[in-house]
């Protein structure tokens, strides 16, 4: 078998690489679709999630929540001006650099977030119910394995 048909197989590594990859994003694509689906009465995912990274860590700079959120920088200002006209977030001056601003809950953003974090989490279990309690814990620690390696390569590229 020539080398361009046996890398076009369905065994080899690269084929399977490429799979799992193609599902990751599928079932990502599918699971974020129907939760946000779910949440879109109380609130959108991207609002959920600003509001969920700063239940997880209040009081962050606009360029650590942009990277945490996989935003860019514009797309997450929008976001912060309108849930901070909404009254969900506020933005504070840093103590020790004032050309930085920190946002932070405001009481009605912790009572939202608080309030939607079970729902979400609801809405993941019932979507991950097709695995069992195994199944799941086994999945997660594959996954934890697999960001783990690629953290250690973006690292050693750093240097």
């Amino acid at each position: 078998m020539r080398a361009a048909a046996r890398a076009h197989g369905s065994d080899t590594v690269a084929s399977i690489g490429v799979s799992l990859w193609v599902r990751l994003l599928e079932s990502h694509n599918l699971m974020l679709a129907e939760v946000r689906r779910r949440l879109a009465d109380e609130c959108t995912m991207p609002r959920f999630d600003l509001l969920a990274n700063l239940e997880r860590d209040d009081g962050q700079t606009l360029a650590a929540l942009s990277r945490r959120m996989l935003v860019t920088a514009g797309n997450l200002t929008g976001l912060v001006d309108r849930a901070e006209r909404d009254g969900v977030v506020e933005r504070r001056p840093d103590p020790s650099d004032k050309r930085l601003s920190r946002v932070f809950l405001t009481g009605k953003g912790r009572d939202l977030v608080q309030a939607l974090i079970p729902t979400h989490a609801t809405h993941v279990s019932e979507l991950l119910a097709s695995l069992d309690a195994g199944e799941r814990r086994e999945l997660r620690r594959l996954l934890g394995k697999l960001r783990e390696s690629l953290l250690a390569r973006r690292e050693a590229a750093a240097r």
